[in-house]
């Protein structure tokens, strides 16, 4: 096509699939057109030069809770896709459990027409894959992937709640060959149900019921209740071939039994989250945040092993599971943790932690491009559409500026909840300007694109592993 493009964006700083490259990106029709090399600039209707900073691809986060339908006091999909521009997010995929849960063709098309007309970012959904017989209808209806929590909650009703947790060994198996049957991946929350009860009893007795009898439940037995979950569905996913991706990987024996599957050369992912990485890794922050950081405590040694699985590979992507609740939820915490709702917002901030880190040399730039980016876009079946600077590829930008210091304020983000776990925190780092498909939809912190401009998205064709 010949004429002036819609947009260039010019950096001395592009990080495109054959690495980082001085030139422009050349976006016509939402899509990156070409990569030109450093020199005179093409004819086009609009040109954005940001000197040195580095300009990488829009990331994709594929486990955000955005609480709509249901439960929208917490959080609805254009706050919290308000929140994902802002911080350097151009594509979500989020969660099922919602009021209805999505565990039904019907239940699943409402839930996109409704986030349609509200999303400010590409979208698309994981289903609820509780019901093996709905499985293949929901493939066919644009599911990205299906989500079972092995959990059901004690002393509350969510977000753990039925119509989205199977703990039942024969329902797993027969989810698993169902999913297996459609060629699209299974995200499981890893739990056994029976183990959690049983620690949870036990911790009542011993520390009774506040924040901190809470954390420790999670963790009792060395990391059991997680690591028996992980077990299971290595061992279900051996049986049926099911492409598994495990969600929140926090235990040393966890990465383990990952290592030695992915060895074999089994279909098998994992996700890491910012708060294992950056908020409940030491007691001394579930002592003073309390509930505000939970979720679950991830003690330093199992701590110190994700960020190992994070530098050296054996990870396969970062996903913020965006968790907002309000603060009138969560002060119960302080006395009765298990009557409320675990989880935290995360999705504007945590581009801004990696990059903090990649300043402190903990990891390189391209390895938080690879696990934020271009692994989710794999995992999703949207790679190479999302997820990389190419031709062809829609033109999902953000500019960096990795020397900018700056202090984490609620005040200053767009959670509906009011409120971050990171108040406070100094970083050095920060998502300065985001593209959608060639539109500029944030700046300097202000959101520009309107609700209802973000896309529904589904696979373009069974998704590669990471």
């Amino acid at each position: 096509m010949s004429g002036p493009y819609d947009l260039l964006v010019r950096s001395r700083r592009i990080y495109s699939s054959g690495g980082w490259f001085d030139g422009y990106v050349a976006v016509r029709d939402g899509r990156i057109a070409a990569l030109v090399a450093a020199g005179p600039a093409p004819a086009s209707h609009d040109v954005i030069d940001v000197g040195d900073r580095h300009v990488i691809p829009g990331l994709v986060d594929t486990h955000v809770h955005l609480r709509d339908p249901g439960f929208t006091h917490k959080e609805d999909f254009e706050t919290g896709t308000r929140a994902a521009a802002a911080g350097g997010v151009t594509t979500v995929f989020d969660m099922p459990n919602v009021t209805p849960p999505t565990n039904t063709v019907e239940r699943f098309r409402a839930h996109v027409e409704n986030a349609a007309a509200k999303s400010l970012v590409d979208f698309g959904h994981n289903a609820s894959g509780t019901i093996p017989e709905e499985i293949r209808g929901l493939a066919e209806a644009g599911a990205t992937s299906f989500k079972v929590f092995m959990m059901t909650d004690i002393g509350r009703d969510y977000p753990h709640m039925p119509g989205t947790a199977v703990s039942d060994h024969a329902t797993l198996l027969r989810i698993c060959e169902e999913v297996a049957a459609t060629g699209l991946t299974l995200y499981i929350h890893p739990h056994d149900q029976a183990l959690y009860e049983l620690y949870t009893q036990r911790a009542w007795q011993e520390w009774g019921r506040d924040f901190r009898s809470y954390a420790r439940a999670w963790r009792s037995g060395d990391g059991i209740i997680l690591d028996s979950g992980i077990a299971t569905m290595l061992e279900m996913q051996r049986a049926t071939g099911v492409r598994l991706h495990l969600l929140h990987m926090s235990t040393i024996h966890g990465f383990e039994m990952v290592r030695a599957a992915k060895e074999a050369g089994r279909a098998v992912t994992i996700e890491l989250n910012p708060f294992s990485l950056f908020v409940t890794n030491t007691w001394d922050a579930i002592e003073q945040l309390g509930p505000y950081c939970l979720g679950m405590w991830v003690p330093e040694a199992h701590a110190a092993a994700a960020w190992e699985a994070l530098v050296d590979g054996s990870a396969d992507v970062i996903a913020t599971d965006h968790s907002p609740h309000t603060k009138e939820e969560k002060e119960v915490g302080w006395t009765d943790m298990y009557a409320a709702p675990g989880g935290s917002p995360m999705i504007q901030h945590y581009l801004a932690l990696l990059l903090d880190a990649v300043n402190a040399k903990r990891l390189t730039l391209e390895r938080v491009i690879q696990m934020c980016a271009a692994n989710p876009a794999r995992l999703t079946g949207l790679y190479p559409r999302k997820g990389v600077i190419a031709p062809g590829a829609d033109a999902d930008l953000v500019v960096l500026d990795m020397d900018r210091d700056w202090v984490v304020r609620a005040a200053d983000s767009y959670y509906k909840c009011g409120w971050t776990p990171l108040e406070g925190r100094r970083l050095r780092g920060a998502p300065v300007l985001t593209v959608r498909r060639g539109a500029v939809i944030a700046r300097d912190g202000e959101v520009l694109a309107d609700p209802g401009s973000g896309r529904f998205v589904r696979p373009l064709r069974v998704a590669p592993q990471p």
